[in-house]
């Protein structure tokens, strides 16, 4: 097999990863836009002793699969990052709407 045969081989796998990938990231926001709907406040979504806890076991996953934790350690800031902003933003959507009235309000 020749070294451009084996490139396009991995190129193939790196795609499939990506796939999964993706597809894995886009479970876990879900899951974090679900979470969003329980939270009531700006500190609630911020929680950085929260981020410092995923941040400290996804190193140490990282260390465990043989990756640089610095590598997981960077994608993980960088999601949890545009996660916050994507939950202040449905926070703030759901201060902007008033509460339903209560029954019998005219």
């Amino acid at each position: 097999m020749s070294g451009s045969d084996r490139i396009g081989e991995l190129r193939l796998s790196i795609d499939a990863l990506d796939r999964d990938i993706v597809a894995l990231l886009a479970e876990r926001t879900a899951v974090v836009r679900e979470l969003t709907e329980f939270k009531r406040d700006e500190q609630t979504v911020r929680s950085p002793g929260r981020v410092e806890e995923v941040i400290a076991r996804v190193r140490g996953l990282a260390d465990a699969h043989g990756m640089p934790p610095g590598i997981a350690e960077a994608v993980y800031r960088t999601l949890i990052e545009e996660l916050t902003a994507l939950q202040l933003e449905r926070l703030a959507e759901r201060r902007a709407v008033p509460p339903p009235a209560a029954n019998g309000a005219a």
